[in-house]
């Protein structure tokens, strides 16, 4: 993880300049430049070089040892300057290390003159093969391939194939390594009827390094009648005039089986002619940059994992062959439908644990002890090593910039799927994104993350409506990663079960295990990184971290576990980025002494009111605040008349789930924050703020008009619902924030006549109308407004009439997806929404009967329209 370790170091140097002006000036700050602009020569190494070159390797593991000496030395400068109140001591360790930082220096310098004097060129790889991948992803003695579950593939794909247009066309399948891509081509292209069809069929497997002159003679090889002497003695060119030549004039299928990017096509795509005949290429791949740029016109096909049923049917078919009675025995194939279950669909993995069970004797207690063992060390040194290749080729084509992104992914526990945010805070606070101005960090992590997901390596859960909520990462890819990121001390997972804390020094520990709160005390490591825990539950001493030495810690994820108050040391450790904490007390004011950290993650296990401290806003570099429980938002600056000469942060983007009273919003607190871009907040109603006169949320949203950067608003309020018609309004569209994307309301009580207020909002996508954030038994909307609205959420348990205002159009031009909940007393809906044109989905959430035979009705009519793509879903009462 070389190219992590400099990125790291480099971001570390430029906080040390910003964020810690240098105790000697200008002679260290001085120092500290100049190793930032030679570090920042190494970063040029990773551009261009030969991936498999032992010096090269060699040389990475140097500059990942060189970064990492640096980086501490750096990082113990900085936690001596900030735990010191004298500048003259700090002074005085600084000079004491200037002999350190000297060899630093002399290091880096050795380093990037040992890569000057290596010669950093493209060792050849094998060249492109006419065949497949048969001995790859054949781990069983038996060669022949087994088809599961494609039956709809191949009728998709074979319909592309045989069918319009007559031009020349280009079908590609995507997926990642291992999910059946080359076994679909393979059946496709044995088919009887595409034999028929295409009078020549040419197959040939691209390796990642490839040269073009044998990719063109494998071409030649199958569509040519040229001797291959003759072909020998041509050039390039003439190869390439030749292919073309052989090719001009007949119905064609050219398969290009693991294409890894798009210098390979477009090597060979003038040799393909096009003569309106119905010729056709097919290409595999695993990155969907690759198929957009090969056929930008029409979508790939994308492979999907296997059901379980089919991953049993293959798992059967895989070894009935070798005893018939295994397919038969009910208490095997109970057994053996777990094996397959654990598989996730993936039919590499399944064909990797029949490999396993032919090797055991065929009896329950065998099969139950791989069941137990399938992502055990036991199963692990079974794995043809064939089979774990193909899946190191994906991470070995990574470039560098995403290689610790993608391993830390093992860092979670399987069947987790992690939350998009969390994921990117994490990267962020690791060092592992390298910043790109004008773009935020976030920005740029989300974009490392779609990459990912691009190349079939992270697969997405939950989406909101084109943004990514979770992903997770398949069981088997996860495994490459835990043992690949150990392989390459990025990190260190300590597993459930595990006896003791791993020996040596870790710059990473991520457990999933509880065992370490009993083994804490006899631990340290001064140079750890990074703590995480998952799946604890434990209570913790308050001086916990103090025993550990953990004084260069960056994250410290420990929010599973209790403690019984802050723990105080923990603003001690002045280099952390993220912290994430279960608490059972106030937020000490000393915790602004944490100068470099990014997101702050605070649980209350109690439910007593909490207050955030102010001094939180001194924090310099502070993104992300999250927060649950009761909690109220800096409460005690209200009366303080120095808050005008206070400083408020300028990096603040996340604000979520606080207590705001309308005091306090009404004071402009909130809206000071200029680069807020989400709020999620509980309004409390104080007692100077009648809920009965109409200009009171007026006056609190007035206060968010200037925040520009606010996308994404939720605002849940605390008035009462005894008094079932009080008189609250919104007075002015444009008291929203004018960039608002996202709104939340609950508990407002207004009136539905308000909504046309709402439907003005220029950005607004997603609209959440909550619990009797709108009261009324009749609402009336037209098709003035809500132009760019996708999502619509409504909650009302008194709304009778949905009605439209008849002026000829449909409300909501934008939307795709509509969800009704709670609406007990619903008798109409608007018949105008089942015409519009973008559509997708209506989810009826306990709901009147009335209103699910109106949504169904809605679906029938567009049904007999020819508009199959709306799909409807009643959800009845629990």
């Amino acid at each position: 993880m070389a190219y992590t370790e400099v990125t790291s170091l480099m971001q570390t140097l430029q906080s040390l300049i910003q964020l810690h002006p240098c105790p000697i000036k200008p002679k260290g700050r001085k120092k500290i430049e100049c190793l930032l602009q030679k570090v920042s020569l190494l970063q040029g190494f990773f551009d261009g070089n030969g991936k498999d070159n032992v010096d090269i390797k060699y040389l990475e593991g140097i500059i990942r040892d060189v970064s990492c000496k640096a980086e501490d030395l750096v990082e113990e400068i900085m936690f001596e300057y900030s735990s010191s109140s004298s500048l003259k001591k700090v002074g005085f360790k600084f000079l004491g290390n200037n002999r350190k930082i000297n060899l630093i220096e002399a290091a880096i310098s050795r380093v990037y003159d040992d890569i000057s004097a290596t010669k950093v060129g493209s060792t050849p790889g094998s060249s492109c093969y006419r065949g497949s991948h048969d001995d790859i992803e054949q781990p069983l003695s038996s060669k022949k391939d087994v088809v599961v579950g494609l039956d709809d593939d191949f009728l998709r794909i074979a319909d592309k194939l045989t069918g319009y247009p007559s031009k020349l066309d280009v079908v590609v399948i995507i997926g990642m390594g291992g999910i059946g891509k080359t076994t679909l081509a393979k059946r496709i292209y044995h088919d009887k009827l595409i034999e028929y069809h295409f009078y020549v069929r040419g197959w040939i497997t691209i390796s990642q390094r490839y040269k073009l002159r044998n990719l063109l003679l494998d071409l030649l090889d199958c569509t040519s009648q040229v001797p291959a002497f003759r072909l020998d003695e041509m050039e390039n060119e003439e190869l390439a005039e030749q292919l073309y030549k052989s090719l001009k004039g007949r119905r064609y299928l050219i398969v290009m089986d693991d294409v890894w990017n798009t210098e390979a096509w477009n090597d060979v795509r003038r040799c393909f002619p096009n003569d309106n005949n119905g010729s056709r290429v097919m290409v595999t791949s695993r990155i969907l940059k690759v198929a957009r740029f090969i056929s930008p016109l029409n979508a790939p096909h994308v492979m999907r994992f296997l059901t379980v049923d089919e991953s049993w049917k293959l798992l059967q078919e895989k070894l009935c062959g070798l005893d018939s009675r295994l397919c038969c025995d009910d208490e095997m194939g109970w057994i053996g439908k777990q094996i397959a279950e654990k598989c996730k669909g993936l039919p590499l993995a399944i064909v990797m644990v029949a490999g396993i069970l032919s090797k055991v004797s065929a009896t329950a207690s065998r099969w139950r002890y791989v069941a137990k063992s399938i992502h055990s060390s036991f199963v692990k040194q079974e794995y043809s090593r064939q089979c774990l290749d193909i899946l190191a080729l994906s991470y070995k084509h990574l470039p560098h910039h995403l290689k610790a992104c993608f391993l830390y992914m093992g860092a979670f526990p399987e069947d987790v799927e992690i939350p998009v945010w969390r994921l990117i805070r994490l990267w962020t606070a690791e060092g592992f994104i390298k910043l790109e101005s004008p773009k935020t960090l976030e920005w740029i992590a989300r974009e490392y993350l779609q990459d990912l997901i691009d190349r079939s390596l992270i697969l997405v859960g939950k989406r909101s409506f084109g943004r990514i909520k979770t992903c997770s990462i398949h069981d088997v890819l996860r495994n490459f990663c835990l043992e690949e990121a150990q392989r390459e001390k990025l990190l260190h997972v300590v597993r459930r079960f595990e006896p003791h804390l791993p020996p040596g020094v870790h710059r990473r520990l991520h457990f999933h295990s509880d065992i370490f709160a009993y083994s804490s005390y006899t631990y340290s490591n001064p140079y750890l990184r990074s703590f995480l825990s998952s799946k604890a539950c434990s209570v913790l001493e308050d001086s916990y971290f103090v025993c550990m030495g953990f004084k260069l810690l960056r994250v410290l994820d420990v929010v599973n576990y209790s403690f019984y108050s802050f723990p105080i040391q923990v603003v001690k450790l002045v280099n952390l980025r993220y912290l994430a904490l279960t608490v059972n007390s106030e937020l000490p004011r000393s915790i602004s002494k944490l100068k470099n950290l990014q997101t702050l993650i605070i649980h209350w296990a109690t439910k007593e009111t909490r207050t955030l401290p102010l001094e939180i806003l001194k924090m310099p570099i502070l993104r992300h605040i999250h927060v649950k429980g009761d909690v109220l938002l800096f409460e005690l600056l209200i009366g303080d008349q120095s808050k005008k000469s206070f400083q408020v942060s300028k990096n603040l983007q996340t604000l979520c789930t606080i207590t705001i009273s309308t005091i306090t919003l009404s004071h402009g607190l909130v809206a000071a924050l200029p680069n807020l871009k989400t709020l999620a907040s509980n309004l409390v109603t104080c007692r100077n703020h009648d809920p009965f006169d109409a200009d009171w949320l007026g006056s609190c949203l007035n206060n968010l008009v200037q925040m520009h950067s606010l996308e994404t608003l939720k605002l849940l309020f605390n008035l009462s619902m005894k008094n079932p018609r009080p008189r609250n309004s919104i007075q002015l569209w444009n008291a929203f924030p004018p960039n608002l994307k996202k709104l939340t309301l609950s508990r407002s009580l207004l009136l539905w006549e308000d909504a046309k207020v709402l439907a003005k909002l220029p950005n607004l996508e997603v609209l959440k109308l909550r619990d009797f954030s709108f009261q009324g038994p009749e609402w009336e909307t037209d098709e003035e407004g809500f132009h760019q609205l996708k999502y619509l959420l409504v909650e009302s348990r008194d709304l009778v009439l949905w009605k439209q205002a008849s002026t000829g159009g449909y409300p909501f031009p934008a939307l795709q997806h509509l969800v009704l909940r709670f609406c007990y007393k619903l008798k109409e809906i608007p018949c105008e929404i089942g015409d519009i044109p973008s559509l997708q989905v209506i989810e009826l959430h306990s709901c009147s009967p009335y209103a699910s035979k109106l949504a169904r009705m809605i679906q029938e009519e567009q049904i007999e329209l020819g508009n199959s793509c709306l799909e409807v879903f009643i959800h009845p009462a629990r």
